[in-house]
């Protein structure tokens, strides 16, 4: 199961860098966000350039988690929905 948890605005030179991560650990919060790098779980960023800031400077990120079919997938998808 795929799901949208946010997005977040960011220079492109932070792009594939550790930057990146601080910038998404900031939008979804720290618990979240180890909850999202733990094992079976995988977290996907789609990048573009950003509609409200210059596009050639920042880019506008959505952040996506890919919750496996589990008893612990369940619960992450159920808490997060209820968020």
């Amino acid at each position: 199961m795929r799901k949208l948890l946010g997005s977040c605005e960011y220079k492109w030179t932070h792009a594939e860098t550790k930057m990146e991560h601080m910038w998404v650990m900031r939008e979804l919060g720290q618990d979240l966000y180890k909850q999202c790098i733990a094992e079976g779980f995988e977290i996907e960023l789609e990048r573009a350039e950003s509609p409200t800031l210059p596009g050639d400077t920042y880019c506008k990120t959505q952040i996506w988690v890919t919750v496996p079919n589990t008893y612990h997938g369940t619960l992450f998808a159920l808490t997060v929905d209820t968020v």
